[in-house]
């Protein structure tokens, strides 16, 4: 109840009165995105102390701006490690199990200090995420304080839970101040828990799954040998998906069911879909090893072109 009564009170503070705000349109459906709050409406400051005043009563209002204004802390915790729990690896499960930190065990051999906040962005922040993708969990920021000399290669293991049903185009990103940018860190998905799971040095940082909706729609489309039918590998599309392949320089196109994750875009960044021989032939001749391809959800519309 206080926890809940705590929320109210921070968006009395913004005055958000604002509707969910949804994603980029999905062909997994609809989801509700992080609100956006440079959209909010701030009600004025005589109207904000007044609802302050009349929900807070017996409660403290938490210092919820950073000192940069640029971060809402809505949570905070702090934990003291005796040597003894610091080599045994302790689990700490916190936010809701939305964060997860664990330590490595037997890496560290010194009592510690480990901090950790929730935090979604203030107004403007210069945090936010870059054109193309969008915030698809809160930011968590954790500080590891071990004694010296201790080296933390590959020490600490956290967690994070997406908010949306699939994990497509999803990873974990920490926020490199020096740069001011987003920075990817290669994880494991675990998809039935709805995670990401990362294994890293930093002793301090703050994390994010960051979602690309930045979908690729043209590139050149690759042919391997699997289950020889009409399938295709994807790494924009779940499972299931169907999709309208057209060869854009002879118009031939080919109706495909993704089965598969790939082309890898690290390694081949022009790649769009890469598609079962059997599709491929379809719309191209197989020794041309490649072709440009405009790749559309299957609806109704897109059948009939």
């Amino acid at each position: 109840m206080k926890k809940n009564i705590r929320l109210l009170i921070i968006l009395a503070v913004f005055g958000l009165m604002v509707n969910p705000v949804f994603g980029a349109e999905s062909p997994f459906g609809n989801y509700s995105a992080e609100p956006n709050l440079s959209q909010a409406y701030f009600m004025p400051e005589n109207q904000q102390s007044q609802i302050i005043d009349n929900l807070s009563q017996s409660i403290t209002l938490p210092s919820i701006f950073d000192d940069n204004n640029q971060e809402i802390i809505l949570n905070s915790v702090s934990f003291n490690l005796s040597k003894e729990e610091s080599l045994e690896g302790k689990k700490y499960k916190v936010f809701d199990n939305n964060f997860v930190f664990q330590l490595e065990e037997d890496k560290i051999d010194s009592a510690a200090t480990l901090e950790m906040k929730e935090i979604i962005l203030a107004p403007n922040s210069i945090m936010a995420p870059p054109k193309g993708f969008q915030l698809a969990s809160n930011i968590y920021e954790y500080n590891l304080t071990t004694g010296e000399g201790i080296d933390l290669e590959k020490a600490i293991w956290f967690s994070i839970k997406y908010s949306t049903d699939d994990y497509f185009r999803k990873n974990i990103y920490y926020y490199d101040e020096t740069k001011g940018e987003w920075v990817g860190i290669k994880g494991i998905i675990s998809n039935g828990a709805k995670k990401i799971i990362v294994n890293v040095s930093m002793p301090q940082a703050k994390v994010a799954i960051l979602e690309d909706i930045d979908i690729m729609t043209e590139g050149y489309a690759s042919w391997y040998r699997y289950k020889g039918c009409n399938c295709a590998a994807s790494p924009d599309y779940p499972k299931g998906t169907k999709l309208k392949v057209t060869n854009l320089k002879n118009g031939k196109s080919v109706i495909v069911k993704i089965n598969d994750w790939g082309p890898d875009r690290s390694v081949h960044p022009n790649r769009v879909i890469d598609l079962d021989l059997v599709a491929f032939k379809q719309i191209a001749v197989k020794s041309q090893g490649l072709c440009m391809v405009k790749v559309e959800p299957l609806t109704v519309e897109t059948a009939v072109k």
